[in-house]
């Protein structure tokens, strides 16, 4: 595993039957995607579709995907400042 720190905008990536999102992703400003591992900061981060966020964890590769396990994160503000979680 990698430890990694990125910016970007989280994105829904798979979504249930009724339209519900169950899968997110932060697709960075280099534009990398990273699909979010559901668990730890993961969770939290469901809830913050389009928003612009800096991430910091753990990354694996599987195959050409890959999965960042969020330890924390950071939300940009609206008077862009940005918020520790």
């Amino acid at each position: 595993m990698t430890l990694m720190r990125g910016r970007g905008v989280i994105i829904p990536v798979e979504w249930d039957e009724n339209g519900n999102v169950v899968a997110i992703a932060i697709s960075t400003h280099g534009e990398d995607e990273y699909v979010i591992e559901d668990e730890g900061k993961g969770t939290e981060l469901k809830d913050l579709v389009r928003q612009e966020v800096e991430v910091f964890g753990e990354v694996r590769r599987i195959n050409a995907k890959r999965f960042i396990k969020v330890t924390k994160y950071k939300v940009r503000k609206g008077n862009g400042s940005w918020k520790l979680q």
